[in-house]
């Protein structure tokens, strides 16, 4: 596995032949998908940082084993751009965008048994968002005293 970017026709290419048709047919159809795709991949590489995953350097990649649930996400908005396009709003592509949005949020999440991201080849050395606060809270002192003589045998 590696990480890849995500092209209009990996998009295109989930429609029909017929439908890729009608797509193009429509008046500046096809020129939103770019800044759609490009939108989504932004939100898909903040949801793998934000859960504390590794990024690559490039901007415009993910990880493979998230192509199939980006290009949902971005076939789902644009679908959405266009209220005439009924037929094409299809049950199980709105169900596959719902799904890719589970699988982010349980990347993004703080919880154990989160999925995980495979690895980048070149990491973006750009420090991951931390959950954890540090706060001075008053407890028992510590006499250290008592340390001078733990390395004894």
């Amino acid at each position: 596995m590696s990480w890849n970017t995500i092209a209009t026709d990996d998009v295109l290419n989930e429609f029909t032949p017929a439908e890729q048709a009608q797509l193009q047919n429509i008046q500046g159809g096809t020129g939103q998908l770019p800044a759609i795709i490009d939108k989504t991949v932004r939100r898909v590489r903040g949801m793998i940082k934000a859960g504390g995953n590794m990024l690559d350097q490039s901007a415009a990649t993910i990880p493979d084993q998230l192509a199939e649930e980006t290009i949902a996400l971005a076939r789902w908005q644009w679908l959405s751009a266009f209220p005439g396009l009924k037929a094409l709003k299809t049950d199980e592509r709105k169900q596959a965008s719902v799904e890719a949005q589970k699988i982010l949020r349980a990347i993004a999440s703080n919880q154990p048994h989160r999925p995980r991201v495979e690895l980048p080849a070149t990491v973006d050395m750009t420090s991951a968002p931390t959950n954890a606060v540090a706060l001075v809270r008053p407890g028992r002192r510590v006499h250290t005293h008592t340390f001078d003589h733990l390395a004894e045998t």
